[in-house]
């Protein structure tokens, strides 16, 4: 589904890589949960993306109709219900995720001075234009980094 660029973007990260069959089940309950994803009984225009084995995107293009503090929540306890299925943590935001060109990790946030010269995700963005140009940046360049320096 082809949504706007100012769409809003919610980003849950997981504490641990997805394997091969937990992204397989999360694909398809996160299909189901946005073919029924609605706000005030108005079906929204929404989507979903898994992103490199740690991230779930849930979007919707509000220029059609506004996520409501209810379906909100709904996401919010879906995406719940899908860490306590997997025993994973979408929530704790003390952690960051960072790559180079051979490998992936997990990090607390106030580690990330060590890994300047990698890139780092931003689950921080807000819309989906956003998501397309500034989720994976330099660290160095991060807004992080600069809370950090």
């Amino acid at each position: 589904m082809e949504l706007s660029s100012n769409s809003k973007v919610w980003v849950y990260q997981s504490d641990r890589k997805f394997n091969v069959s937990e992204k397989e089940t999360i694909n398809i309950l996160c299909q189901d949960f946005i073919a029924k994803w609605a706000a005030h009984g108005t079906s929204l225009k929404s989507s979903f993306k898994v992103i490199d084995d740690y991230f779930i995107v849930l979007s919707v293009d509000e220029n059609i109709a506004s996520a409501s503090g209810c379906s909100i929540d709904s996401s919010v306890k879906f995406i719940k219900e899908l860490g306590s299925r997997f025993d994973i943590d979408f929530f704790n935001r003390m952690n960051l995720i960072v790559k180079n060109d051979s490998e992936v990790k997990f990090i607390p946030f106030s580690d990330l001075v060590e890994y300047q010269e990698w890139e780092v995700y931003n689950p921080l963005v807000s819309t989906l234009g956003q998501l397309n140009s500034e989720f994976l940046v330099p660290v160095n360049k991060s807004d992080f980094y600069q809370m950090l320096a």
